[in-house]
């Protein structure tokens, strides 16, 4: 069962990259849109998981001090990570984003688990580990989009969606298993306050300063485009309470391969259905040695 909820996790993940490439194929002019994104996708959350919170639990969200500031770092580094995302797909395949963002989040958390939480090495976990490290470089050659005057700031995109991938596990995980944490529809209510809070005050300030001249009233894209949001947070927000669920009863080292190797082919399928990419042959060659590596962490 643990292994089916988490399989709907992987679903929902690669139907959250399509949306969020959606998104930034037919919303985003600038930084506005990207901050409006997060905002909108915090308050849609918010409202879904304390529906959910209460039927679930029959009460209002539980409150403990350690799972209020747990939130608030997630909600740091999240707000960081969709930012980095929607520029990453600006110049760059969502195939190639999910290999990246998803490897961070499998990688960093078992060297934590190895490291803090005393969980087993193996050979087979040791040598994916080597494998998976090898096969992003090749992963990102020759995105199809990249103009070569951007390609260190390419790279830099997704050394960095890797590293903040990485660190949404390890926050999670490290919630997850601690005494003091609140039920996980209640943890992602915080962690969607402290989003929205931010991430409106980094709107409405950007907004001020780039207002348009008086007469004209609001965009009328943005405003088309918050269905498309709000239907990208339930997905969004459903797939990270599956994780959560799963992340009390299985180990990081079963959990996170399981959810990297489901998300990059789900990912890889659904770009090329939904938006025609194609990958060239370094790139496929790090996506196929990316599934290898993350297989030998099941051993």
């Amino acid at each position: 069962m643990d292994y089916f909820v988490l399989l709907l996790a992987v679903v929902c993940i690669a139907a959250q990259f399509s949306l969020n490439k959606f998104y930034q194929k037919n919303y985003v002019d600038g930084p506005k849109e990207m901050l409006f994104l997060p905002f909108v996708s915090g308050i849609a959350n918010i409202a879904l998981f304390a529906l959910l919170g209460f039927c679930f639990y029959g009460k209002l969200p539980d409150f403990t001090m350690f799972s209020f500031l747990m939130s608030l770092a997630l909600a740091v580094v999240s707000t960081l990570s969709a930012f980095v995302g929607l520029l990453i797909m600006k110049y760059g395949n969502m195939s190639v984003y999910s290999v990246f963002m998803m490897l961070g989040g499998m990688i960093l958390p078992y060297l934590f688990g190895l490291i803090f939480l005393d969980e087993k090495i193996s050979a087979a976990r040791l040598l994916g580990l080597a494998i998976l490290i090898f096969a992003l470089p090749c992963s990102v050659a020759n995105p199809a989009k990249e103009k070569k005057a951007a390609k260190k700031f390419y790279y830099m995109l997704c050394a960095s969606i890797f590293l903040l991938n990485g660190t949404i596990s390890i926050i999670s995980k490290t919630h997850s298993i601690n005494m003091a944490a609140v039920p996980a529809a209640n943890f992602i209510v915080y962690s969607n306050l402290w989003g929205a809070a931010i991430n409106g005050a980094a709107y409405f300030a950007y907004a001020s300063h780039s207002a348009k001249p008086k007469g004209r009233g609001a965009n009328p894209g943005r405003l088309r485009a918050v269905p498309v949001i709000a239907i990208c947070a339930f997905v969004g927000g459903i797939g990270y309470l599956f994780q959560l669920v799963a992340a009390k009863t299985v180990p990081a080292v079963a959990m996170y391969p399981f959810i990297t190797g489901g998300s990059i082919v789900a990912s890889t399928i659904a770009a090329r259905i939904f938006f025609g990419e194609k990958l060239g042959k370094p790139a496929m060659a790090g996506i196929a040695i990316s599934l290898f590596g993350t297989l030998l962490f099941l051993f």
